[in-house]
């Protein structure tokens, strides 16, 4: 008998290994097992077998399997497959895709094997109820209902929950959780002790109830012929683009395309980019789907995401989940549809650590690898997806109408300029904002104020020398916060006290310059007294208790004006909006980045887009010192083709996706001279290797982060290359750069298709 080998995946930044199968394994192990296996001295880790084989590895010695986890695969095949495509597209090893993948309850790892079976994840066992094996036609359970009743009426309760439970296709062969009774353990048992259930025990399984629509909202006529459109674009593509303006009514098409692939028994996997910012989207599911809502994200427990895991595995179909970009990851069975909400959202991509994935295009790869649907959804979608459509690859639906009694809103942009010229501005709000303000306040409706920055103020400086407070660690400016006089730095979370004198001239005293949303709180506040002021931004969102409760209290009409980051332009859906104002539009196009211009766009767009979503028409200001800036007006206008033709022509001018491909990569190190030396000589070995799409090694916008230097390199794939051969020869470039005495304690990752 030949001997058989497994090269199997570990959760780490490592390539497969091949290990020995024992013979007494040969007969239980498969691909997609979790096995434990050896690695180095002392150390045993949770693998997933990949492959299964006779091929004699060329090792001098081969180490052996030690044992099989778990009885049930740990990944399918249709994952190990998207496992391998995530870590050959963005260049890393299968095993930090799988250490993504898995939760971590399922990958134990120890130095022996009684603590690795100790960590084993087990479900447990609870207690289950069931007919009594006597009872199997419906005239004997008839019979012994009717025994209940009159004198017995608990019990006969109790006989009615379990019935329901278990509905009439299962009631004979089911089994219902002793924890899913409400009636009293004495009434359980009384049921048991005359014959009519039996109680045993099994492995505990995660309860979730089944997926069925159960509040289908009437499809207005131009949502009527999207939901059409998009039917007819799934017959010639896997991916469709539906580009619907904010309060569009995109949500309740995606209620309906999910239906008609729960009835099919298929499952629906529906991504949102933040989670924790779209509660009401979540709730709005639930009122439709009910407690067959599966959701997924980073902030459950470990057991509960363990728990899903195995839940989800074990399914056949017929599952709804909605999570954010991990949820790419799980391990759906018939997925036949993935919704991707706010496609444009930066959210999708990871930037760290490895794999660094865009679950919005891991989802393009399942719907055209593994037989899914995929549909794209956004008022202001990423011009990656709009050329795609653009250019026939993607099927493309417009939905052009507000939903209901909605109006566009009025859109006024407002030169702060001469707005300061005219000694009209106040607290940073001009003339024209303070009047929708007032007007708005007096009707009883409410505000929304956008300013991309959180804190009192940016930076503060000394009005003698020009000093200002930068992070130790970092070399950004801190951040000023009012409460408590502390200065912030957003990247490494350095804080320290603001200094009253300056610490450089010793004359003057450093002053806050600029705003931020905490400034503009204040200043609100003391312009309008009388209203109730409230903000959402980075610092409140840190605390889920306190994102509810400003969310909850905006949302019930609890207070009146809400200040806010880019956080309040996405996904919130606020009745009693007829008021936006944009308080300093500059800052979003003043980025060194070739996006900003469709992310300025895509802003203003977004929140524009929370105002008039009900019966009253919302009215939005915009505070610009470019009033004639193209993309302002593009953005005042809502003309997303005029912006997206503009920005195309651009990028193809200039060699930017979605023309080229882009890869990036970053190098670290504690010595900015070793740093700078390394850095410089990989540009140059990259560059004889792909010619001159590969820019020089340069110090990024933040160039240091805790005491680690950063440097970059910008490496463009033009069109007609192959990406593939492209990404070999950087492959190459980085093993003979590791492998160098000097350089080889430089950290590298690599960011493909950087956001």
């Amino acid at each position: 008998m030949e001997q058989l080998y497994a090269d199997v995946i570990l959760p780490l930044a490592l390539p497969t290994l091949t290990f020995v199968v024992p013979d007494e394994l040969c007969d239980t192990i498969n691909v997609g097992s979790g096995v434990a296996v050896p690695l180095g001295k002392q150390k045993l880790y949770t693998a997933i077998v990949c492959r299964l084989h006779h091929n004699t590895p060329p090792y001098k010695r081969i180490r052996p399997i030690g044992s099989i986890v778990r009885s049930e695969p740990l990944a399918s095949v249709e994952q190990l497959a998207l496992w391998e495509w995530i870590a050959g597209y963005y260049m890393c090893t299968i095993g930090e895709v799988m250490r993504a993948a898995l939760p971590s309850l399922l990958k134990p790892s120890a130095t022996d094997d009684d603590l690795f079976s100790q960590q084993i994840f087990s479900l447990g066992r609870e207690q289950v109820l069931s007919l009594s094996p006597t009872i199997h036609t419906t005239e004997q359970l008839n019979q012994a209902l009717d025994s209940l009743l009159p004198r017995r009426k608990a019990q006969y309760a109790a006989m009615m929950e379990f019935c329901e439970a278990l509905g009439e296709e299962h009631v004979f062969e089911g089994e219902v959780p002793r924890s899913m009774f409400q009636a009293s353990w004495s009434v359980v048992m009384k049921l048991v002790e005359s014959g009519i259930l039996e109680l045993t025990s099994r492995e505990r399984t995660p309860h979730y109830l089944a997926a069925r629509l159960t509040r289908k909202a009437t499809l207005s006529e131009a949502q009527q012929k999207a939901l059409d459109s998009i039917g007819s674009c799934f017959e010639r593509h896997n991916t469709t683009l539906l580009h619907g303006i904010t309060s569009s009514g995109k949500t309740e098409l995606y209620i309906y395309l999910a239906d008609q692939v729960l009835r099919a028994g298929g499952s629906v996997l529906y991504l949102i980019p933040e989670l924790a910012l779209t509660e009401q989207l979540i709730s709005r599911l639930r009122v439709a789907f009910g407690d067959g809502l599966t959701i997924y994200h980073s902030g459950l427990t470990a057991r509960a995401r363990t728990e899903m895991y195995i839940k989800l595995s074990r399914s056949e179909g017929g599952e709804i989940v909605v999570g954010t970009r991990s949820a790419i990851l799980l391990p759906l069975n018939n997925l036949q549809l993935i919704i991707v909400d706010e496609e444009h959202d930066a959210s999708f991509k990871q930037n760290d650590p490895a794999p660094r994935f865009s679950a919005r295009d891991v989802a393009v790869w399942m719907a055209h690898n593994l037989g899914a649907k995929c549909l794209l959804g956004s008022a202001t979608p990423s011009l990656e997806s709009f050329h795609n459509a653009y250019i026939g690859r993607y099927g493309y639906v417009w939905l052009g109408e507000r939903y209901g009694e909605g109006q566009l809103p009025q859109v006024t942009i407002s030169d702060t300029i001469k707005s300061a010229q005219r000694g009209e501005r106040k607290g940073h709000l001009g003339k024209e904002l303070r009047d929708a303000i007032d007007t708005a306040l007096a009707d009883h409706r409410q505000v929304m104020l956008f300013q991309n920055r959180r804190g009192f103020a940016p930076y503060i400086e000394c009005p003698s020398c020009g000093w200002s407070a930068r992070c130790p660690q970092c070399g950004v400016t801190l951040t000023y916060y009012k409460k408590g006089s502390q200065l912030r730095c957003n990247l490494c979370g350095y804080a320290t006290e603001a200094p009253t004198s300056c610490p450089s001239c010793h004359k003057g005293e450093p002053l806050p310059q600029g705003f931020g949303t905490e400034k503009i709180e204040e200043s609100v506040a003391q312009l309008y007294p009388e209203a109730r002021v409230a903000r959402l931004d980075g610092d409140v969102a840190a605390s889920p208790g306190r994102l509810r409760s400003v969310v909850g209290a905006f949302e019930r009409g609890e207070s009146d004006i809400l200040v806010g980051t880019q956080m309040i332009t996405k996904g919130f859906d606020f009745a009693g909006v007829s008021v936006v104002g944009v308080l300093n539009a500059d800052n979003l196009l003043c980025r060194p980045d070739f996006r900003a211009e469709e992310r300025t766009f895509q802003t203003i767009v977004q929140i524009t887009g929370r105002s008039g979503r009900t019966d009253n028409q919302g009215h939005t200001i915009i505070q610009t010192a470019q009033p004639q800036n193209p993309t302002i007006v593009q953005a005042a206008r809502g003309d997303y083709r005029a912006m997206a033709m503009t920005q195309l022509s651009d990028r193809k001018a200039f060699g930017y996706p979605p023309f080229t491909r882009l890869v990036v990569l970053t190098l670290k190190h504690t010595s900015p001279e070793l740093l700078a030396r390394g850095a410089r000589a990989l540009s140059a070995e990259l560059r004889a290797l792909l010619g001159r799409g590969v820019t020089d090694a340069h110090v990024p916008a933040v160039g240091h982060i805790a005491q680690t230097y950063i440097m970059e390199i910008m490496i463009r794939i033009e069109r007609g290359s192959s990406p593939a051969d492209s990404k070999v020869l950087i492959a190459e470039a980085l093993r003979k750069f590791g492998k160098d005495q000097f350089f080889r304690r430089i950290a590298v990752s690599i960011n493909i298709d950087p956001q």
